[in-house]
């Protein structure tokens, strides 16, 4: 904090001497100026007086002879003219007296900007100075992941022969160096993961053998760095998740109903093993879960400011990711600003700012997307998305010690693009400041915020700033949208006098914006991630309504989709509008040859969408 302090007073100083600089360039200007003008008057006064005082031809012939036996008493008795010599008044006396001081204050500005230039240097070598020790400081807190690793191949080999399951452990990276704080913090998750990887995940000898693989399982522990994270892998080679009992539990629990299990994407569903008391296992053993679920590894994770992810092949295994920052003191962050407040933002996941332009946001009702990549993604704003239980003071902060540049008027409101996976995230914000290498801060138990929020930290003027965790933002507005959606459909699948539309998009934002849309309109939704999906959800919902294609999908795109329609009878009844980016006059034509009833581009006006809809649905 006190090396920010002293930046934030070092820029401070030389934002403060750059004015100094301008204005004194600018009053020597004007004293140039004003000695100009002064010499112009005493030429134009001595010409004057010149022109008045002409000399008679016996007075220059005097003149011309002077009897210099005759000293005057003074050299003032003397008459010369203003080309002769230079005569001063009161002006001219003022005049130069303020020419010495411009002298003398230029003399000192100059040793204030050599001091002030010393003193940036000398600062610059103090952080760099700071920075290399703050590195070893945190290098020395570090230590590798081999001191608990190493515990796990003698509590593997112990499995092994209780439960007669051969199994071996085989550890990559382990002088992968974490956080003292974090190391042990680590030993609980990574031990329910390794057991959780032996009872599921590998096979007994019998059922491998069967499977054409060796009688010995192998579970792989694997870490490394990537960027400013610390990746750790947990992977087995059994059997995999068995979806179909994902699903089944899913559906039982009431998270989903069976119409949203079937559309679902099989990542979507792999997280529901994150949550609290869901468990794909027929009984609890004392070996992986004794009770506990993966929910409780997740919030053990998300306390360390990581995250968890899997991915799973049947028949190949499955494997667990662990995301952590490589320190937990320190984190780049980009400081913003929303309405009024100052919020921190972790730089790692932060893909691209942009300030858009009008064509690149376009408007479907009342929501907003960003033309990016090809891609149409709506835009979040975070004013909208923050639930605040005190009133904002409408003061705006100052925001000048940062360094922050005013936004112009005529630019619309910045852009930050959040990754996640292959997903991507424009959140909406009022200004960017700046980004800094801060210390993030718990809270402690004074008070309990809220999840989105993971600590704060102090910049470089005392100001404390609270660290927003934007995907947790997300997901808890998403979440409350999709449990409003649950209840929507339950409610609707009482009456069949509601249209079913089918939605087949790749895109999963894409389908579940437009699903809000038609379900805000009165219809009942299912969606599909490709064609042959589409085919399979067409065949277990004969009554399908209209189905809402777009054309670049993978298995089958929206051609393949066509095609395969108009030779079945059945799923030719039903009719099909295409919702695609592709506007060239070639793939509106090739759709209409293949039966495609209307033709629409991205972005599209809601209401003429829905009209169209139902024109074709009451065709």
């Amino acid at each position: 904090m006190q090396r920010n302090s002293l930046a934030v007073q070092n820029e401070q100083l030389q934002r403060g001497l750059r004015e100094l600089l301008n204005r004194f360039s600018r009053f020597q200007g004007l004293v140039g100026r004003l000695q100009e003008f002064s010499d112009q008057e005493i030429i134009r006064q001595g010409n004057q007086q010149q022109g008045n005082l002409q000399p008679t031809a016996r007075e220059k012939q005097e003149t011309s002879t002077p009897d210099l036996t005759e000293q005057p008493e003074s050299v003032l008795d003397l008459d010369f003219d203003s080309l002769e010599l230079d005569q001063y008044g009161a002006l001219n006396a003022t005049l130069q007296e303020l020419l010495e001081e411009t002298a003398q204050i230029e003399e000192s500005v100059g040793d204030i900007s050599l001091f002030a230039e010393q003193s940036d240097q000398t600062l610059q070598g103090q952080r760099k100075m700071l920075e290399q020790l703050r590195d070893e400081l945190i290098w020395a807190r570090m230590l590798p992941l081999s001191n608990i690793l190493d515990r796990f191949p003698r509590i593997l080999r112990d499995f092994s022969y209780q439960y007669e399951k051969p199994t071996q452990l085989r550890l990559e990276g382990t002088g992968v160096r974490v956080d003292k704080s974090v190391l042990e913090k680590l030993y609980d998750p990574l031990t329910h993961l390794v057991r959780n990887a032996f009872d599921h995940g590998i096979e007994s000898p019998e059922k491998r053998r069967e499977a054409g693989k060796p009688e010995e399982g192998e579970i792989a522990i694997r870490a490394y760095y990537q960027g400013n994270q610390t990746v750790i892998e947990i992977g087995d080679d059994g059997g995999g998740i068995n979806l179909e009992r994902v699903k089944e539990k899913a559906i039982n629990t009431g998270l989903i109903t069976p119409d949203q299990a079937e559309n679902r994407s099989s990542e979507r569903l792999y997280n529901f093993l994150f949550e609290p008391g869901f468990s794909t296992a027929k009984e609890v053993s004392d070996l992986s879960g004794r009770g506990v679920g993966l929910d409780v590894v997740r919030d053990q994770i998300r306390e360390l400011k990581g995250a968890i992810s899997l991915r799973s092949q049947p028949g190949k295994g499955t494997t667990f990711v662990l995301s952590l920052p490589t320190t937990q003191s320190m984190a780049k962050l980009l400081i913003v600003l929303v309405d009024t407040t100052v919020w921190a933002l972790p730089s790692d996941n932060i893909e691209q700012i942009l300030v858009p332009t009008s064509d690149q946001v376009k408007y479907t009702g009342e929501q907003r997307f960003l033309q990016w990549n090809d891609q149409a993604l709506p835009i979040y704003a975070i004013s909208d998305l923050l639930d605040y239980n005190c009133p904002v003071p409408a003061a705006s902060p100052n925001l000048q010690p940062l360094g922050a540049v005013e936004r112009p008027q005529e630019r619309g409101f910045p852009l930050i693009i959040l990754r996640r996976g292959q997903q991507q995230f424009p959140l909406e914000l009022n200004r960017v400041i700046t980004e800094q290498e801060l210390v993030i801060k718990s809270f402690g138990s004074a008070i309990a915020p809220p999840q989105y929020v993971s600590g704060c930290t102090i910049l470089g003027d005392g100001t404390i700033v609270p660290v927003l965790d934007a995907f947790n933002l997300l997901e808890s507005v998403q979440q409350t949208q999709a449990s409003a959606v649950v209840n929507t459909t339950t409610r609707r699948s009482l009456t069949s006098e509601v249209p079913t539309i089918l939605v087949v998009d790749d895109s999963a934002t894409q389908r579940q914006t437009l699903t809000f849309s038609l379900q805000r309109a009165g219809y009942q939704v299912l969606q599909a991630g490709d064609g042959r999906e589409a085919i399979s959800v067409l065949q277990r919902h004969p009554d399908t309504n209209v189905v809402i294609c777009d054309i670049e999908m993978p298995n089958m795109n929206g051609f393949e989709f066509l095609r395969y329609r108009r030779q079945d009878e059945t799923l030719n009844q039903v009719p099909v509008v295409m919702l695609t980016s592709r506007s060239s006059e070639k793939h509106r034509k090739l759709c209409q040859h293949l039966g495609a009833s209307e033709y629409f581009t991205k972005p599209y006006l809601e209401k003429e969408f829905i009209n169209t809809l139902q024109e074709v649905m009451n065709y």
